[in-house]
Formats: C-alpha cells, structure tokens, sequence
C-alpha cells in the first residue's frame, strides 16, 4: 500500500486498511488483494500513530535503520486460512538487517474469523544491541475457537485465544534486557456473536 525509500520521513496518524467489508457484505481476498500496509526502506523514518490492518502478509516491514515507531495498532486479515500462520507472517516485522530500531506501544490483534489460523507471533525484531521495543502486546478480539497468537515478540509474551488469555504484554524487550510479561483472562460472553468487553 505505501513504500517509504527516502530518509528521514516522518509518518503521522496514518491508517493503512485492507477492507474487511463494504456494502455487500465482508471482502475476500480474491475481491480486495493487498500483501502488506508499508514497507519502510529509509533509514531514520520515525511513525507516529501508525495502523496497519488485515493485509494478506506480514502488515508492516521495516528496513531502515534507526527507525522509531510510537503507538502502533493492527489487526491480522480475517479471511486468511491456515496458510497464513505457516508461513510465519507477522503482524510488525523488522528486517533481520536491521541493527537499531524503537518501538514504543505497538499492538498485535487477532480476528481469524473464518479459518483456525495460529499465527507464532505478533512482532518480531533481530536479537541485536540496538533493538529497543517497548510495551508491546498481543489481544484476542473474536473469532475462530482455534485460533490466535502464540506470543507477543520473539517467544516472549503469553498466547491469546478464545481458550487462553484475552491480552497479553511485554513491558520491555531487548536482548540484553527482558523486563516480563502480563497477561488478562478472556472475558465471558454474554451473546456469541459479540465480545462482552466491547460491551
């Protein structure tokens, strides 16, 4: 959807949607193809409020060197089937390239609404020195029973599911430093077809 190559770019408040739905009803991907949000090349590329959701691949890639972003929301592709968790997509990848990166708040959501699909994690960055990624997290909004996240980054964070927890978070992840995890119950729901925290 959008490839920043130059240096320096500022990214703010943008919203990259693959729509989920229009005015027929919900959209497959035979009828809206889109593989990935952004993909950052340039180095020095700072994103504020960045939202990257329902790509058919991982939702953003980031290539640059010392990139920062601060506040990032996403949300997997409802329509994928069991393909999509085995090929490892991701839902905010930085390129094993890459030697310094920050990322303050980003956010990894799942809603595999027709297919069990297990994705094995939300963000995932280099082992390196200069790789700073701070709260992260994983949610479970609805869908399939067997589906979800397996971890928030890199093998760190709890999984979300419909039998597992509802959130889970990293406070801080570095290689040198790792400060914990957390996690919330999946609420119970008062009607099937809505989540009762939405409520």
């Amino acid at each position: 959807m959008v490839e920043i190559n130059r240096g320096g770019t500022i990214i703010d408040n943008t919203w990259l949607w693959r729509a989920d739905h229009d005015v027929d009803g919900p959209v497959t991907e035979l009828r809206n193809p889109s593989d990935t949000g952004i993909v950052v090349n340039g180095d020095n590329v700072t994103a504020y409020g960045l939202m990257s959701e329902h790509h058919l691949k991982n939702l953003v890639e980031w290539r640059g060197n010392f990139g920062k972003t601060v506040m990032y929301q996403s949300e997997y592709p409802y329509d994928v089937d069991t393909d999509y968790g085995d090929n490892k997509y991701v839902s905010y990848l930085v390129d094993d390239g890459v030697t310094h990166h920050t990322g303050y708040g980003l956010g990894a959501y799942a809603f595999f609404r027709d297919h069990p699909v297990q994705v094995e994690t939300g963000i995932k960055v280099p082992e390196v020195a200069g790789m700073r990624i701070i709260n992260s997290l994983s949610v479970f909004l609805w869908g399939n029973d067997q589906s979800g996240i397996k971890n928030v980054i890199n093998g760190k964070g709890r999984s979300v599911g419909m039998n597992t927890d509802h959130v889970t978070w990293v406070c801080t992840f570095d290689p040198d430093l790792y400060y914990g995890e957390g996690s919330n119950p999946l609420p119970s729901l008062s009607n099937s077809n809505s989540p009762s925290f939405l409520q």
